[in-house]
């Protein structure tokens, strides 16, 4: 069946055209996206049409956070129901190979990607009508979770991956370098997990400002030195990296106290400079997080409790009909963007 979606030709081409929807497989689930977010990798295809290595093959969908409703299920399908509210990992793992085996899917050597050139053959993203997804990434959403929020269940993924990557945070003093959404998806975690004293590192004053009012005890300009000088102190227990910036990087290292904890989250360049010898000197651990594993339900989980409030995110919604005018108004930001969402909301 032919659906309406947005389609990536080159570098700031972009074109509403109708494209032939995935077939529906026995495992399948077929869903009307009502909701979708544009994510930081998304304005990246959108400016430059690509991502590092990553050069799209043919054009592409992009977009990958998104929440729906069932339209349809494959005959094998048991656990999703037409009508049901639901979003769903996008990465899709092979299960087969030592590291699916192993639990760490994320780390999967075939894995498949939505709504990214990462993977070849490219998979259709969200910025489109309808998408199909396996049953077994799937996950409803509870009565209390709108479709806004269902859509921002897989930046939270990137974050709580990251806090559970970083153990145990009750009563520690964690920094958070990058107030972006998945800066402030870190945040809301960490301060649910019971780190005891949060502050948030960006030159943005706007992303500072919104740190403090959704958890943060403290937040300052990182392009101060005054100001780095007087936050960071003796040094942080837990430092998490989240903007992908280098300058961001060699400040987390500064900043970790001696035996502390580093967690890059954000994508940085290939080759960056860093006061490496403080990663000996300091005796630091130094941990990766890649997107998410094992972590939907508790994402879930914290929205439906009323934990952390996620739609607070969204600075600003746009109809299906205007993603042009969303995506060039998240390439553009501006003081008071943190996420932009298109809505096809009945």
């Amino acid at each position: 069946m032919a659906i309406q979606a947005y389609v990536l030709h080159g570098a700031e081409d972009l074109r509403l055209e109708q494209r032939q929807e995935r077939p529906l497989g026995a495992g399948d689930v077929l869903v009307d996206v009502r909701r979708a977010g544009i994510c930081g990798s998304d304005v990246h295809y959108y400016r430059h049409y690509r991502i590092g290595d990553f050069v799209p093959r043919n054009p592409l969908v992009l977009g990958h956070e998104f929440a729906g409703e069932v339209v349809e299920v494959g005959p094998e399908v048991r656990t999703v129901n037409p009508g049901d509210r639901v979003t769903a990992e996008p990465s899709i793992e092979c299960g087969h190979c030592r590291y699916c085996r192993a639990g760490r899917y994320n780390l999967c050597t075939n894995l498949k990607f939505i709504g990214t050139a990462a993977t070849v053959p490219h998979i259709d993203g969200a910025f489109s009508e309808r998408l199909v997804v396996p049953e077994s990434h799937c996950y409803v959403l509870p009565e209390n979770i709108g479709f806004a929020a269902g859509a921002l269940a897989e930046p939270m993924a990137v974050g709580a991956n990251a806090v559970m990557r970083a153990g145990v945070l009750a009563g520690s003093r964690v920094l958070i370098t990058g107030g972006g959404t998945i800066g402030q998806m870190v945040l809301a975690v960490a301060r649910v997990v019971g780190a005891a004293d949060l502050t948030v590192a960006d030159i943005a004053q706007n992303a500072r400002q919104f740190s403090l009012e959704h958890g943060a005890r403290a937040a300052f300009d990182p392009a101060d030195q005054k100001a780095v000088d007087e936050h960071t102190g003796e040094g942080f227990d837990v430092v998490f990296e989240t903007s992908g910036a280098p300058p961001a990087l060699a400040l987390a290292l500064r900043a970790a106290a001696r035996g502390a904890r580093v967690v890059q989250v954000g994508t940085q360049p290939a080759e960056v400079s860093l006061p490496a010898n403080l990663i000996m000197s300091k005796e630091l651990t130094v941990l990766g997080s890649l997107r998410y594993a094992h972590v939907y339900p508790m994402v879930l989980e914290m929205m439906a409790s009323g934990k952390v409030d996620v739609e607070s995110l969204v600075s600003v919604v746009y109809p299906f009909a205007q993603m042009q005018k969303a995506m060039e108004r998240a390439v553009a930001g501006s003081g008071s963007i943190v996420k932009v969402q298109i809505s096809r909301d009945s």
